[in-house]
């Protein structure tokens, strides 16, 4: 069975069920908790438009029993194509995340959370009629896990706590390489865990870190750990490192940038604004970037036409550097016209003054393919795996 391959008339259903909701009803009473719902189900409509914001909404949220919300969407008409397997667990994850924010935000940590819920993105049923759609459902939630992940347990708050504070995580660098020049040009930095926990890969990591709030932290500890690395890496490679809009918008960010010591090492450093959470306003990305770039501040976007990123984006920032989703490269060579494809979307980033990186590359025929529908950088397997930095790069304890 081929992959869904997003099309202009598909439907899904964005879904938020509270696994226990008369737990709901009996700790608010019966006198107030229809004033509690009412709201929730607001804020739920907010949620829905920020995290669905570059989909075709149809109507509003919708709630008809009682702990059960969903919402109707569908694509927009985009240059860009993108594969829908490879959103749905982003806005499923990305929508648990807001989900858990908002009920702590309106109820309080004790009352917030208690509350066990689940986040489902499913295709709508060929019929679309409210019955229907409640029976789709109803059928999704039978068919999931019951099990509770190690990831939210409060042992594993401790261990990225520990991790964070005791300097345990290894820095991971993975080349990027020159399509046009055929060699080696930079490095991505990447973090990992101890091997031997839960937390290893960076998904895990930054998984329990939304789960606690301690996003921006993981964020701009990575961030500083690796840049802490480029004085052993020699010129003129050049490292890309992440980090998400609410670190690129923060004071402490920009006072990091500002340090004497750290200034001078901006000119080898790309800072890739990563699609984890969706941006509310680029607008305000934008002013802050214009400060940035005085600076010589360079700028990539990840995962652009998979996550939340799209050209309107790249328009909108005008990035150096624009990331190619992995899935979109994953399609090269299945004859389902993904190439005319990105050559359009790479023609349109050339045209915005960006340089096309094709991230995920496998193989020679995605490499080829992407150096001749113009892409300038490529990075994957194909090219080198991560590896640690201090198996890369010498240091003066050598």
């Amino acid at each position: 069975m081929g992959r869904d391959y997003m099309s202009s008339d598909q439907r899904y259903i964005f879904v938020v069920q509270l696994n226990q909701p008369e737990q709901f009803k009996a700790i608010f009473g019966e006198a107030i908790v229809k004033f509690a719902y009412a709201d929730l189900t607001r804020d739920l409509q907010q949620l829905s438009e920020n995290l669905l914001q570059k989909y075709q909404l149809y109507g509003p949220i919708v709630t008809e029993y009682f702990g059960r919300w969903f919402r109707l969407f569908g694509p927009k008409k985009s240059l860009m194509p993108f594969d829908m397997l490879e959103q749905i667990p982003l806005l499923q994850e990305v929508g648990m995340a807001k989900m858990h924010q908002l009920l702590l935000a309106n109820f309080g940590q004790a009352t917030g959370s208690r509350q066990d819920f689940r986040v489902l993105i499913l295709p709508a049923p060929e019929e679309m009629h409210r019955e229907a759609i409640n029976q789709a459902i109803d059928l999704a939630l039978l068919t999931l896990p019951e099990a509770v992940s190690s990831l939210h347990s409060a042992e594993s708050q401790a261990l990225l706590q520990l991790l964070i504070e005791g300097d345990r995580l290894t820095s991971y660098f993975q080349p990027i390489y020159s399509l046009t020049d055929q060699k080696i040009v930079g490095y991505e930095a990447l973090t990992r865990g101890p091997a031997d926990s839960a937390l290893y890969s960076a998904d895990a990591l930054f998984t329990a870190a939304r789960q606690f709030g301690m996003t921006q932290l993981l964020e701009f500890t990575c961030l500083k750990r690796s840049i802490d690395w480029l004085i052993h890496i020699p010129e003129p490679f050049w490292i890309s490192v992440n980090l998400g809009p609410e670190l690129f918008m923060s004071t402490q960010f920009q006072q990091y940038l500002a340090n004497p010591q750290i200034a001078p090492l901006l000119t080898r450093v790309v800072f890739e604004l990563t699609e984890h959470l969706p941006i509310e306003s680029a607008i305000k990305l934008h002013s802050v970037l214009t400060e940035l770039r005085n600076a010589r501040f360079k700028l990539s976007l990840d995962d652009t036409g998979c996550g939340f990123f799209d050209l309107s984006t790249v328009e909108a920032l005008r990035p150096e550097i624009i990331k190619l989703c992995i899935t979109v490269i994953s399609r090269i060579g299945r004859k389902d016209g993904v190439e005319r494809d990105i050559a359009r979307t790479i023609q349109a980033i050339t045209r915005l003054g960006g340089i096309t990186l094709g991230e995920g590359v496998e193989n020679a025929l995605q490499a080829e393919v992407l150096k001749q529908c113009g892409a300038g950088l490529a990075q994957g397997n194909y090219f080198g795996l991560p590896k640690p930095a201090h198996e890369l790069f010498t240091t003066q304890d050598d």
